[in-house]
């Protein structure tokens, strides 16, 4: 072996090193205590348990309802991207990522201010009414969870199933026409066919983030609902580390069976990626009356549903609902530096933010030159370890890097690092995925030229590979960001009251009911969120569903 082959192999191997080391050992490490030291409730007596159940059967069903409300509500969204002709579609595409780069401590006070009590709806009726009470709450309990992941997932499907719809060749919708076949049966026959893949990735995308929530859930469910991951948050708390553990493993092994079915479902979409993108389309004109008017009566109810809290993000950050005064001093709080000040918060944020997307963005690149070898033992490797992060809970990665590399490095006094690697390690599987799509997309005629031409393998990849992978790598740097500065489950675990960032800042004032600094502070999130898709959809061309 020679020495370029060695350093090759020794920058491919370096981000499964560390994925060992701060992802797998910590949190083996965490279920092993729990499971086999004796330490708090044992795991037959969590399985039995009644409460275990009622999580379990609760962590399910509202994640299958979240599902369910964002497939149904997100796939005409999908067909009309596509399909309808109109001015400023590129814009309303670009704004549908909005809410999904959105963290979603931001989606709870945009909740709380549309749909909550005194919120805008909640206003409104009772201005109808007359009341001076608060009359509606669609913000609390099962409902206010399943439409709050409903607002967060409803783009996903949109993004994937559009990106996927563009795909599918005119020319074969147009043969069927021209052999007779209607509009229904070249919808059941060709279409749906063919966005299947996408359709059931982005479902189970969707199910597993509505199975993992955690502040949504600790938020909207007022403690009287709880999901598997709100569940290990308190048993941590508690130091029932049994209990805590054996949720943990009942839960990874769930999350990473959905994990792996998406990642086989994306390979699904991959090979069923048409080599056109001009997509068969109709103007508003060729529609008769009654789909008009369905097609605005839904962009209407996603308007209300989507764009309506955003808007309510807005409105939170300067009125206060307990006063129902207009103040100025969530502003303020930010730019204060003392007790309870935002400024250090949002300090906090753009450090941490900034230094796990260089990370994430650093092992991503070998990680997606891993997984381009479908034959090579490595990157079934890669494709394991990339995949991990999504399928183990946060608390319990966070817990397991308090234990194995907090208390060992003597960090207790200020863990910053630790958070740093936690927000690595949640943004690294976006940021992989966005390198790896960039890295199939290169003709493999450019390398073959660059290799008769005689150019080393780091020439190669200085000059030819890099230079190509560059919007790919921006697109995953961006998810990463978007993923870290609103990260707030670890963080919220690991931080001292000298690391708290504008994430768990938010949800502090929201708990001692400073609405307006944690309106101030979401308003901030949204900002940089939006700074984020904007480059995502600047340098996908806007197709930023095909890096999902």
């Amino acid at each position: 072996m020679n020495r370029h082959s060695l350093m090759g192999h020794l920058a491919l191997a370096s981000p499964l090193v560390l994925l060992m080391c701060f992802l797998v050992y910590p949190v083996a490490d965490v279920l092993g205590q729990g499971l086999f030291s004796g330490t708090g409730t044992s795991f037959y007596d969590v399985v039995v348990s009644p409460v275990t159940q009622r999580t379990f059967t609760f962590t399910v069903i509202q994640a299958a309802l979240s599902t369910a409300l964002a497939v149904l509500l997100g796939l005409p969204g999908a067909f009309l991207i596509v399909r309808l002709r109109f001015r400023g579609k590129s814009v309303i595409r670009a704004a549908m990522i909005i809410p999904f780069v959105l963290p979603p401590i931001v989606v709870v006070v945009g909740f709380l201010q549309m749909f909550g009590a005194f919120g805008i709806l909640d206003s409104l009726m009772m201005a109808i009414t007359g009341s001076p009470v608060s009359v509606i709450n669609l913000a609390a309990g099962l409902p206010g969870i399943v439409l709050a992941h409903a607002f967060y997932n409803i783009p996903l499907v949109v993004l994937m199933v559009s990106a996927s719809l563009e795909r599918l060749n005119p020319e074969v919708e147009e043969s069927a026409e021209l052999l007779g076949a209607s509009h229904f049966q070249n919808l059941r026959r060709i279409v749906l066919p063919h966005i299947i893949p996408s359709l059931l990735a982005s479902a189970v995308l969707t199910y597993l983030f509505c199975f993992t929530s955690f502040p949504i859930v600790l938020a909207l469910g007022q403690g009287s609902y709880m999901t598997l991951e709100a569940r290990i948050w308190y048993a941590f708390r508690y130091f029932d580390y049994g209990e805590a553990s054996s949720l943990a493993l009942i839960q990874i092994l769930v999350t990473l069976s959905l994990a792996y079915s998406y990642v086989r479902l994306g390979r699904m979409r991959q090979q069923g990626i048409a080599p056109t993108s001009s997509a068969k389309q109709v103007g508003l004109r060729d529609l008769n009356r009654v789909q008009v008017v369905l097609i605005l009566a839904y962009l209407a109810l996603l308007a209300f549903l989507v764009a309506g809290p955003i808007a309510a993000v807005v409105r939170s950050s300067i009125y206060d609902p307990l006063t129902r005064s207009y103040s100025l001093a969530g502003f303020e709080n930010l730019l204060s530096a003392g007790t309870g000040g935002g400024l250090v918060p949002l300090v906090n944020s753009a450090f941490y933010a900034t230094m796990s997307t260089l990370f994430a963005v650093a092992l991503g690149i070998p990680l997606a030159f891993a997984h381009r070898g479908s034959k090579n033992p490595a990157a079934s490797l890669a494709s394991i370890m990339a995949l991990l992060p999504l399928g183990v809970s946060a608390i319990t990665l966070a817990y397991g890097l308090m234990r194995a590399i907090v208390v060992p490095l003597g960090l207790s006094s200020n863990p910053w690092p630790v958070i740093i690697v936690a927000q690595t390690i949640i943004g690294l599987p976006f940021s992989a995925r966005s390198i790896e799509i960039a890295l199939r997309s290169i003709d493999p005629a450019l390398l073959d030229q660059a290799d008769l031409l005689g150019a080393s393998r780091l020439q190669k990849l200085f000059f030819v590979e890099l230079p190509l992978l560059a919007p790919g790598i921006l697109v995953g740097a961006a998810f990463a960001f978007a993923m870290a500065i609103g990260e707030m489950s670890a963080t919220l675990f690991i931080a001292l009251p000298q690391n708290v960032t504008l994430a768990v800042a938010i949800y502090q004032n929201l708990g001692v009911r400073k609405f307006v600094e944690a309106g101030a502070g979401a308003l901030v999130l949204v900002v940089t969120c939006l700074v984020a898709f904007l480059t995502i959809d600047r340098m996908t061309s806007g197709s930023s569903g095909g890096t999902l």
